[in-house]
């Protein structure tokens, strides 16, 4: 469960740049309601105990929208959901003051940069497909190939397509229901994009607190045989997608970010014949490489945008929920800088 709830886990982590190139080719005509089941609403009392106790202590372990104060200086800071759902509007209209007053809005990848990454894709499609060696299909056994197939035909994607894509790209994929899959003639819709429109509107400027290029670098560090494995993992759990999207949506309209994050992190210890050393090591690099790196590298962007607060200057900064708390989290970096954090009605 913990590489399909990792790849859930990249609708707050990973960039809305990757979420736009997930668009099946050939989307079904019509396509299901989503309709899982919240699997954090009755854990069995053991599991609840030990979430509740990997959870205390944590820092800003819940919130979505959070302002920080240095000085004269101000820093919104709002924990996205990179796909859309019917209870943004309401949510935007809360938030859509702060952007239109903000000097700068930051967020994970702005209009151009995913611009620059369809472009970069079209002059190198090694990025999303594997040039040389063995295929997919070779690479799985039958009965592994013929039901990735079945999971991906319903994502729109046909099966010779899918047996030369990189395989930690078929792996996120995997992890998103198809119900939940964005059509090619859908606009992006996610509370970055809603943010990015408001900003627009107000004529608030925008930029990107990553390189478009930052999602590729992560996953280079796994080899092919990680990356396949991470499929192989997924596969028997395909019926499990619908309710893993539901947990993660559900968690993050609680604002409990961390919840969701400390479950998918227990999971990969109990995982059945796993070896919890080697599981608890997997699970540290993901973590490193979604999350610790990336919200260290943003500090310094974020830092330099609003200064040493003497200049009265007004940012809002919106990422994936997930990057918000913790011990690396951007809350924390921020409260050690100095910044004073209060919650905000989100």
């Amino acid at each position: 469960m913990f590489r399909r709830l990792l790849c859930a886990l990249a609708l707050v982590t990973l960039p809305a740049t990757l979420q736009a190139q997930s668009a099946p080719q050939t989307a079904p005509a019509t396509r299901p309601a989503c309709a899982g089941t919240d699997l954090l609403a009755d854990l069995p009392a053991p599991e609840a105990a030990a979430l509740a106790a990997a959870l205390e202590g944590q820092p800003f372990a819940s919130g979505n929208h959070w302002l920080a104060r240095k000085g004269a200086a101000r820093i919104t800071v709002i924990g996205t959901l990179h796909m859309f759902d019917g209870r943004m509007p309401a949510i935007m209209a809360n938030l859509a003051p702060a952007v239109e007053a903000a000097d700068l809005l930051l967020v994970e990848a702005t209009e151009a940069e995913m611009t620059r990454m369809q472009a970069e894709i079209g002059r190198r499609p090694d990025l999303l497909f594997l040039q040389s060696g063995p295929s997919l299909l070779e690479r799985l056994t039958p009965d592994e190939w013929s039901l990735l197939s079945v999971e991906l035909a319903e994502r729109g994607v046909p099966g010779m397509m899918a047996a030369k894509m990189q395989p930690w790209y078929v792996a996120m994929m995997l992890g998103m229901p198809a119900c939940a899959m964005p059509r090619p003639d859908e606009p992006l819709q996610g509370l970055d994009k809603m943010l990015m429109d408001s900003a627009a509107e107000a004529g608030t400027p925008t930029r990107a607190l990553e390189a478009y290029d930052t999602v590729f670098h992560i996953f280079a560090r796994f080899t092919i045989d990680q990356q396949i494995d991470m499929i192989r993992v997924s596969l028997p759990l395909a019926d499990a997608a619908e309710d893993i999207f539901a947990t993660l949506t559900a968690a993050y309209f609680a604002e409990e970010h961390r919840r969701i994050w400390e479950f998918s992190r227990l999971m990969t210890l109990n995982v059945p014949g796993a070896d919890p050393a080697q599981a608890e090591a997997d699970f540290d690099l993901l973590e490193r490489a979604l999350l610790t790196e990336r919200n260290r590298a943003w500090m310094e962007v974020i830092l330099a945008e609003v200064g040493d607060g003497t200049a009265p200057r007004k940012l809002v900064v919106a990422a994936g929920a997930a990057h918000l708390s913790g011990p690396d989290g951007v809350l924390t970096l921020l409260a050690a800088d100095g910044w004073e954090l209060e919650r905000q009605p989100f």
